[in-house]
Formats: structure tokens, sequence, C-alpha cells
């Protein structure tokens, strides 16, 4: 995993800024029109928020924050484009080398799925790209 390249990045400022830890900075944000499980249970709506720093995966749906660690929790990352030309989304697919519990233990996750639109999708997935190398 290279985390230098997400360190070399010029830091963004962030609705999370308060969340970060001491060494850690945005480096990417985008709005989702939604986001959820590996298998598409919901997680979040149009009003939700995904970002990237140099350590974390964070995605905000407004009641609270989804954070995986870039180092020890991601495995995987690529785009998935669905629909036909004109009505495509663009979904990029994060996997995760761990089994996720939320809901009081109820549900258990093994990676997201993030609704983007096209242009920032393969922003996320491009620096992804460069971190998983």
């Amino acid at each position: 995993m290279n985390i230098a390249y997400l360190d070399a990045l010029p830091g963004l400022r962030t609705d999370i800024d308060d969340e970060l830890g001491g060494d850690e900075k945005g480096v990417f944000t985008a709005r989702l029109s939604c986001f959820g499980t590996e298998t598409d249970q919901f997680l979040g709506g149009h009003s939700s928020r995904l970002y990237l720093t140099n350590r974390r995966i964070i995605a905000d749906n407004t009641v609270g924050l989804w954070s995986v660690d870039l180092v020890e929790d991601v495995a995987d990352c690529e785009i998935v484009e669905r629909g036909i030309p004109f009505l495509k989304s663009t979904v990029v697919r994060v996997g995760l080398n761990r089994t996720v519990s939320y809901g009081d233990g109820h549900a258990t996750l093994q990676g997201f799925r993030f609704y983007l639109k096209s242009k920032d999708g393969e922003r996320f997935a491009a620096l992804m790209n460069g971190v998983l190398g």
C-alpha cells in the first residue's frame, strides 16, 4: 500500500476536519447519490458525502460517519458502470479484507458501493489505484 502517494497530495478543507487525526488530511471529497454495502444494503442517501484522507475512507450519511482505515481494512477498489448510455451510474466498489459489524451487531458488511457522478468516481478510483498500486 502506497500511503506516501496520498501524503504528497495537497490537503483540502472538509466538513469533517474536526474528526481528523494530527497527521491526517483530506485529499478528496464528493457528494454521493447514495452508498451501501457490497450487496447494496442502503447506508446513506443523496445528502451523503464521501471523503478520502491520507489514512481513511470516510462516508458521512448525516447521521454518523462510516470509516475504514486504508492500510488495515481496504483490500481493493474498482469502478463498475451500470445502465444504458445516458442513464449510466458510476459505482465505485471498495472491498474490505475483514467483516465489519454495524447496527448493534445485527448486520455485517465486507465492502462498500459508492454511487457518484462519473468524473468524481473516476477521480476517486484513480486516487485509490495510486494507493493500492
